[in-house]
């Protein structure tokens, strides 16, 4: 079978299934390397350490969220182009991906680094005693932008292209060397620093190989040469990359403004509250790459012309994510403590401890939201209907940081964190509701001319 085509033939489970795993060996694995930060910082420096890195998670995954809705709009442009079996445009399409997100890079670089003490001020850092190792950490962080940037919108478009393997094996290697490299330059007496230094460098290695792998890849498989740089393509990239961006970017904000008012609570607080986030997210950002996934899957069979396949991506996607969803709510159920364990040491506050496992208690048992929400957007993705996955994914937003900073203040004090974390679940289950609303009223059938 031809590479290009495989997603558009054979049983869509097994398609969506192999096709997804090391997507999501991948996204976990890229978790790991915060988990590494914190757990280092928590283990081997101290609980301030663990306070500065879970205080600033939320400005990363901001950032984060930038690249993989830019991602998104180069994976589903390139995705289509393969499905109607356009190459050369296949391959303009990554090589303006590339460039532009090259560019986009820089400018949020230099915006970032300008705004370096706003934002901490922002997320109430500015008077807790590890102001000065959350802005060390943040500095370097925001130095390997650039780096962040490239990688994932590369993985993207190794997706486009029916290869999730060649992300994951170059993701391995980097968390290995992250990991290690954090060991070594904490035990140097680099301090906080080291493990930014640490992230830095490996992010940076898999960013070049993986760009390097990519444009020899697609060069073979598409067989074509391709523009440097097209502006309809990029035109069209934008129309999904940009409500990805500001959907991505605005959801981070929350998480942002939630993070300061658990900052307010103070070092303890911090720092249970973000590795228990950290613990929780892994799974989030899992059903995440789910929705990629069956976004991909979509748009290729769409551009083929393969209109039946996509409902039975759907149904295979929501399968996937039950199963994920069941493992996930046991495990977090049963062993929350022994997780939280591996960011602390046995100096670390039995506050932290209890703060991170009422978090995981309030959300885990909601996890089925998501899990019938995330095959929904895919289709709605990778169909086109930005609109009604924005509408979807705000009201999650507005309902979650709205209840939570509502409930944090009228609540009494003793139950003020537990009405902030209820906050998720409720907003969770209002967006799967429209979610479920959109795919089923069906404007996402007519946009792509599926009868």
């Amino acid at each position: 079978m031809n590479k290009k085509d495989k997603l558009v033939t054979g049983n869509p489970f097994k398609t969506l299934l192999f096709f997804s795993l090391p997507m999501i060996l991948s996204v976990t694995l890229q978790q790991f390397y915060n988990i590494c930060d914190s757990m280092i910082a928590g283990r081997m420096i101290s609980d301030n350490s663990l306070s500065a890195v879970s205080a600033t998670y939320p400005i990363t995954v901001v950032y984060l969220a930038i690249a993989v809705g830019f991602g998104v709009g180069g994976n589903i442009i390139t995705a289509r182009f393969i499905g109607e079996k356009k190459y050369n445009n296949a391959q303009t399409a990554i090589y303006t991906s590339l460039i532009s997100i090259f560019i986009l890079a820089i400018i949020i670089t230099s915006l970032g680094l300008a705004l370096l003490k706003p934002l901490l001020l922002m997320l109430n850092v500015g008077g807790q005693s590890y102001y000065d190792e959350a802005f060390i950490y943040l500095l370097f962080y925001t130095c390997g932008i650039t780096f962040l940037f490239i990688y994932n919108v590369v993985t993207s478009l190794f997706q486009s292209l029916g290869n999730s393997r060649i992300p994951l094996y170059l993701l391995i290697i980097s968390t290995i060397l992250n990991l290690v490299l954090d060991i070594i330059f904490v035990k140097s007496g680099f301090g906080i620093k080291g493990i930014a230094i640490a992230t830095f460098i490996s992010q940076a290695t898999a960013s070049i190989i993986s760009l390097i792998i990519l444009l020899i890849y697609s060069k073979k498989i598409l067989n074509e040469k391709g523009k440097l740089f097209d502006k309809r393509i990029l035109k069209t990239i934008l129309s999904i990359a940009i409500p990805s961006i500001i959907q991505g970017s605005i959801i981070s904000i929350g998480g942002v403004m939630i993070q300061s008012l658990i900052n307010s609570f103070g070092p303890n607080v911090t720092a249970g509250y973000g590795a228990a986030y950290k613990i929780v997210y892994v799974i989030v950002n899992i059903y995440t790459v789910m929705s990629n996934a069956i976004s991909t899957f979509t748009s290729t069979n769409a551009g083929a012309g393969q209109y039946d396949r996509i409902k039975k991506g759907f149904y295979s996607g929501l399968l996937i994510c039950g199963f994920l969803t069941i493992i996930a709510t046991l495990i977090f159920m049963i062993i929350p403590k022994p997780l939280l364990s591996i960011f602390g040491n046995e100096n670390t506050s039995d506050d932290v401890v209890e703060v991170g496992k009422n978090f995981i208690y309030c959300v885990a048992p909601f996890y089925i939201f998501l899990c019938i929400k995330i095959p929904c957007d895919g289709v709605l993705k990778g169909s086109k209907d930005m609109r009604s996955f924005m509408i979807a994914t705000f009201v999650d937003l507005i309902i979650r940081v709205g209840l939570s900073y509502l409930l944090g203040n009228v609540l009494p004090d003793e139950y003020k964190l537990l009405g902030i974390f209820l906050s998720w679940p409720i907003g969770w289950l209002f967006g799967m509701a429209i979610s479920i609303f959109a795919y089923k009223q069906g404007r996402w059938k007519r946009l792509i001319g599926y009868n």
